[in-house]
Order: C-alpha cells, then sequence, then structure tokens
C-alpha cells in the first residue's frame, strides 16, 4: 500500500511540474504578443501591420532575389546582370530577356541557347536593343562611354523551366552561363499591392544625415506604414548585418541584391536607369505596382495603399497600355533638430533638374523584351506625393511650406505616419 501511495506521490509531481512548464511557456508567449502588438496602453497601428506582413510573407513567400543577379562578362567590354525567361503564352518556346552593358566601342555578336538543368539544350535566335541614355551619353573620367542594351534570346521549343542562359562570344568562341529567373503566371488576386525598389548604389556619396541607422530605419518602416509590401535593395553592401537584423525584427522583408557595376560611370542616371529595369523585370507578375527610390525619396499617399486607397483606385481604372504615373515631387530642406523627415516644412521651389518620380506597372511595361511604349498619367498632388530630403537647399529665399498646398484629412495621415514612426524608433 506505501509502494502505491510513494508512486502516486511521484506520477502527481511529475504532473506539476509538466503544468508549471507549460504555464511558463505560455506565459512567454503571452509576454512576447504583448511586447509585438501592444494593444493594451495604445492603439499600435505600425505592430499590427507587422503582425500582418509577416502572415503574408508565411502565406505567399516572394522570392525577388533568386538567382543573385552579379554582373558577369559575357564578351570584350561587355557584361550582363540579369537575366529573365518569359514564356510564351499559346504556343511552345518563349524569350530570354537579359540585361546587359558595354563600352560604345564594344562589338555585340553572340549565339545564344537556352539550356535545361544541364540536359537538354535548345539552340535560340540572339537580338539586341539598345536603349538611349535618358540624359544623354557622358564618359566617364577615363574617356569611357557605356550603353546599356536587352540581349533577347528567342525559341521555339522549351522543355519546362530553363536554368540557364548560355552566351556564345562569335570571336572568341567561349560561352558564358548566366542564371536564370524564370517569371511566373499568377492571377491578380495573388499579386502583392505595391513594391519598392531601393538605389543605394551612390549610398556612400548621399549626405551622413541619411546614412544614420536612425535614418535607414525611418526609411523603411514609414514605406512599410504607407503600405509597401517588400523591398528590393540594390548594393547589398550598403546594409551592415546589424541594420538588416534590426528591419528583420520590425517585420520588414529586403531582399538584398548585389550591384557591382563594372565601369567607371560618370552618369548617375544611367545606373538608375538600369536599377530601374531590373526592378520591373523582377517585378512582373509579382506586383501590380513598384517604384524605384533613394535612400531620401519619401513616397507619401492620402491613405495606406491598400484596395480602397484613391491613387489605387485610380490607377486600377486606367487603360492598360498607361505604363507609370508621374508623382508630383518636392525638394524638402532638412532641419537637424527634426526627428522624423516628415516634420519638415518647407520646400525649395528652385531645385530643378532633378529625375523625375514614377510609380510603375510592371506587367503593362514589359512585352515579351521589345521596345517599350512608355504612355504616363500625372498623379494629383491631393493623392499622392514624393518628399526628396536634402541637407542643404540651393535657395535660402524661395522656401514655402508644403502642408499648406495639401488637404486637411491628407495632412493629418502625414502626421500619423509621423506619430507611428516616432513611437517605433525614439521610443
Amino acid at each position: 500500500m506505501r509502494k502505491y501511495q510513494q508512486l502516486a506521490l511521484v506520477l502527481i509531481s511529475i504532473s506539476c511540474i509538466a503544468i508549471l512548464l507549460v504555464y511558463k511557456s505560455e506565459n512567454n508567449r503571452l509576454k512576447y504578443v504583448l511586447e509585438v502588438v501592444n494593444i493594451f496602453g495604445r492603439s499600435d497601428a505600425a505592430s499590427l501591420i507587422r503582425v500582418d506582413n509577416s502572415s503574408r510573407y508565411r502565406a505567399v513567400p516572394y522570392d525577388f532575389d533568386s538567382p543573385l543577379p552579379v554582373w558577369q562578362r559575357v564578351g570584350k567590354d561587355v557584361y550582363v546582370y540579369s537575366a529573365y525567361w518569359q514564356k510564351n503564352d499559346l504556343e511552345a518556346g518563349g524569350t530570354v530577356v537579359s540585361l546587359a552593358v558595354g563600352l560604345e566601342h564594344a562589338v555585340v555578336n553572340f549565339k545564344c541557347q537556352v539550356q535545361h538543368g544541364g540536359k537538354d539544350v535548345v539552340p535560340g535566335k540572339f537580338y539586341f536593343i539598345r536603349l538611349d541614355n535618358p540624359t544623354g551619353s557622358v564618359a566617364a573620367p577615363n574617356g569611357e562611354v557605356s550603353v546599356i542594351y536587352k540581349f533577347l534570346c528567342k525559341v521555339k521549343r522549351d522543355f519546362g523551366h530553363p536554368t540557364e542562359v548560355v552566351f556564345t562570344d562569335s570571336v572568341h568562341a567561349i560561352k558564358r552561363y548566366i542564371p536564370l529567373r524564370v517569371i511566373e503566371s499568377k492571377s491578380i488576386p495573388q499579386k502583392m499591392t505595391i513594391t519598392a525598389c531601393v538605389d543605394l548604389n551612390n549610398y556612400l556619396e548621399l549626405d551622413e544625415e541619411f546614412r544614420k541607422p536612425s535614418a535607414v530605419l525611418q526609411y523603411f518602416l514609414h514605406h512599410q506604414i504607407v503600405g509597401v509590401d517588400d523591398f528590393i535593395v540594390y548594393n547589398s553592401n550598403a546594409l551592415d548585418s546589424l541594420t538588416t537584423t534590426t528591419l528583420y525584427n520590425h517585420g520588414i522583408k529586403i531582399n538584398l541584391l548585389p550591384y557591382n557595376f563594372p565601369f567607371d560611370l560618370a552618369n548617375k542616371q544611367q545606373n538608375r536607369q538600369m536599377i530601374e529595369l531590373d526592378c520591373l523585370m523582377r517585378n512582373f507578375n509579382a506586383a501590380r505596382y513598384t517604384f524605384v527610390g533613394a535612400i531620401n525619396e519619401y513616397v507619401y499617399p492620402n491613405s495606406r495603399l491598400r484596395s480602397s486607397n484613391q491613387f489605387l483606385r485610380y490607377a486600377n481604372k486606367a487603360s492598360s497600355d498607361v505604363t507609370q504615373f508621374a508623382v508630383t515631387s518636392r525638394t524638402i530642406c532638412i532641419d537637424d533638430r527634426k526627428k522624423i523627415f516628415s516634420d519638415n516644412l518647407l520646400y525649395d521651389v528652385e531645385a530643378r533638374g532633378e529625375k523625375s518620380f514614377y510609380i510603375y506597372r510592371p506587367q503593362d511595361y514589359n512585352r515579351s523584351g521589345s521596345q517599350e511604349i512608355v504612355k504616363s498619367l500625372s498623379i494629383d498632388g491631393n493623392t499622392l506625393f514624393m518628399h526628396r530630403y536634402v541637407e542643404k537647399c540651393a535657395s535660402k529665399s524661395d522656401l514655402y511650406d508644403w502642408s499648406t498646398v495639401i488637404s486637411s484629412d491628407f495632412l493629418q495621415y502625414v502626421n500619423e505616419v509621423g506619430k507611428e514612426l516616432n513611437k517605433l524608433i525614439f521610443r
């Protein structure tokens, strides 16, 4: 009898320990949820957005960084950055679109093949499109002038998903293998609403104010709060591991891409042009809208970028031949005493020569690699605008308060976003 009592005591002790461990585990989970969402005490929209983003990434994994692009030499003074496979809709075969750059004197004469996992190889017909620099040809200090190309390799057969495009220099008969990103077909509901391609190519040339960890975090958090779904960062070396870890901890998904441009390029706009081309191809069949911006360029919609947003309702109704939307932009002078950039109210009326800012439709911009026919619509400044922040304005007299030219509802939303940023960054 005594043995049974001892056995019962042992079982009861084990049960108590098990219950205690379960309680401790559940208590830790509850504390974590309260720390992240922080429902009690304040209404934290940004925290709820991070939870929403995390759930969406688990449900619909978008992989923008596979395979990683990198500038690879395919011929004398000719390099390819990335390559995309677009399968024909109604017949076998398809087209590989490769983004390339070469010096002005370089000979562009290649043969191409499409390879399927090292097994089936299909010969293709090679074409190329020379893309004019929007600001004209500018020579680097050493006299070099580079040209951007689209290389097209068209095949009439295919054996499933291809893995590489093979370029053979007709002069030296050397084969170069470029990994392919396959553009998947997706229905409209499966696509993300909007993504941001972040141009950090000239990151070190920016004012120091924009390279501070708090400023980098502010950029990504701001665009997450206003509704950007995903970020594609060009020049992965610009963000250190501590910064990327901080972004991930805030529920911000970033895709880091290397950008080791092979030439000494004086014309920064040409690098931006190449990044825009890759961004549009990378977002094809993945996002309905995308934009390319630097770390000091902030997009402000008049409400979160979801189905009820005024810009999205307007853009969704626009005809399919509209490829981009021109956004009102201002150059804003920053005051070092203000922690949140949106608190800076003065803009420089005399600021000129800055590149226009667009929100693109990747699906309608890319048509089988052919020369684009660009059609643009302008967006009303009371619907959406972009602010480009600078430390020093060109003018000291023609400075105006931007908050006086937008509606009170719009200004209220901008202020709410600023308050959320204050809570998240400087709490």
